[in-house]
């Protein structure tokens, strides 16, 4: 039994009390039950990050700094994606449905896609740009087949398509069925 108060293991929970007993609680529990482990992070991120440089960052700030942004600008991706290889019609016609498609596509789907192609579902703090390596568009050597990933390089490989249609359909079918790695 923990005592939450001195005495507190005598002292019956009623309906008076109880928001006091449960702030206590939810004190203990997210706070002085891993009070130990909080402090072994903090003294190991002081050691990457001098704390009087942490002490200038909110707590917003320092979410961005350590998840990156959560959202996704399509003109930020086509501006710094790298197209490599491809026939002209993969790269006139194919490219050009691509951006359509990602241009259609909700912020969820968007991190999927990300997620698919980096392993990560947010970009870094300066987006695209500060992607590394950047992210790669490679023509694969197959048609009408599902996109693949290899997300060590930030590479989507994408196959040659027939129609709009195509791509959407088996794009969408990738980055939602095959987003989650080994599915560990």
């Amino acid at each position: 039994v923990v005592e939450l108060i001195p005495g507190g293991a005598q002292i019956a929970v009623t309906n008076e009390n109880k928001m006091h007993y449960l702030n206590l609680l939810a004190q203990y529990r997210l706070a002085s039950q891993v009070r130990d482990e909080v402090e072994h992070f903090l003294k190991g991120l002081n050691e990457l990050v001098p704390e009087n440089l942490l002490a200038i960052f909110d707590e917003n700030e320092l979410e961005l700094l350590m998840c990156g942004t959560g959202n996704i600008n399509v003109q930020d991706f086509k501006a710094h994606a790298v197209i490599v290889g491809g026939s002209l019609h993969f790269r006139e016609k194919v490219m050009k449905w691509f951006w359509a498609v990602v241009s259609s596509f909700t912020q969820e789907e968007l991190a999927r896609l990300l997620q698919f192609t980096t392993g990560s579902s947010q970009l870094p703090p300066g987006g695209f740009n500060t992607l590394c390596p950047s992210f790669q568009i490679i023509a694969a050597p197959t048609h009408s087949s599902l996109p693949t990933a290899h997300t060590c390089f930030n590479q989507l490989c994408l196959p040659t398509y027939d129609s709009y249609e195509e791509l959407h359909k088996l794009l969408k079918l990738a980055i939602s069925e095959g987003s989650e790695g080994f599915g560990m």
